[in-house]
Formats: structure tokens, sequence, C-alpha cells
């Protein structure tokens, strides 16, 4: 018998569930951990990347065009927006371009003022499920081909 703990975990779980599905982030779904297994040392409250650049204005001017608001420190941008937070290094050179996935709530727009604005690097949209209950993403890549994928429901 489980008990009122359990209940009230599988409870919220089902609700989170419940609320990612009518977001249409069916596949975005938090991963299951097996019955019995114990959360690690780390309980990490956010993830953010750290992509290089060549030149950081460059990228600046970038991330700022798709919304983001910068904070510059010597070789290095913090980008924000909203809840999304992207951090730039800036190298030299690229060797090995990172990547970066953003939940977005609709990624018309952006792939519209993307397009408007002949950028390279810009894929079409994809999509993934069924309207309702499925996804929408696209890639655009960043000026030192840093990869990212704009995804949110598809209505």
């Amino acid at each position: 018998m489980p008990t009122p703990e359990q209940l009230a975990a599988q409870q919220r779980m089902n609700d989170e569930r419940r609320a990612v599905r009518e977001l249409g982030f069916a596949r975005l779904a938090r991963p299951r951990r097996p019955a019995g297994t114990l959360a690690g040392p780390v309980m990490p409250l956010s993830a953010v990347p750290i992509l290089q650049c060549c030149d950081l204005d460059r990228t600046i001017a970038f991330y700022e065009f798709l919304g983001f608001a910068s904070d510059q420190l010597p070789g290095y941008v913090i980008a924000v927006a909203g809840d999304a937070e992207i951090h730039v290094s800036e190298t030299g050179t690229v060797l090995d371009p990172g990547a970066c996935f953003l939940h977005v709530s609709d990624v018309s727009t952006p792939h519209t003022a993307l397009a408007d604005r002949n950028t390279k690097q810009l894929s079409a949209i994809e999509q993934s499920g069924r309207p309702g209950r499925g996804i929408q993403s696209f890639t655009v890549k960043d000026p030192d081909g840093n990869e990212i994928r704009l995804a949110g429901p598809w209505r």
C-alpha cells in the first residue's frame, strides 16, 4: 500500500505530465527514474550551455536580434531571455561549435523574422506528432556555427 507521501508524489508527477501534454510538449517530458532510485548528490536548478564565438560583438548582435538581453564581461557574454540563459565565450577560433535547445511558445514568429533577415543556415519548420499533441521546431546556426534549435507546441 503506498504511503501518503508516495501518493502525493505520484499525483504531482501526473499533474506535471498533464500540463506538459496540454502545452504540446509530450515528447519533451522529463525522464523517469527507475523505482527506488535515489537522486544523486547534485540537484541542478538549471543547466546553461556555454557556446564559443570568434567575435563577441557579432554574437551579441545575433542573440539580441532573437530577443535576448546581454550582460557583457571581458571575453564573455551572458544572454538572457525569460527563463532561458546562454553563455558565450570568445575563444578566437571555434573548432567545435556547440548546440542549444530553446523551448518557445511559438516557432513561426522567430522563424519568419530570421527568414526575413535572410539568415543563412536556417532550416524549415519540422513537425513531430500531430496538431494539439506534437511539437514544431527548426534550427538556426549563429554566426560561429553553434546550432540553436527552437521548439514549441504544434497548435
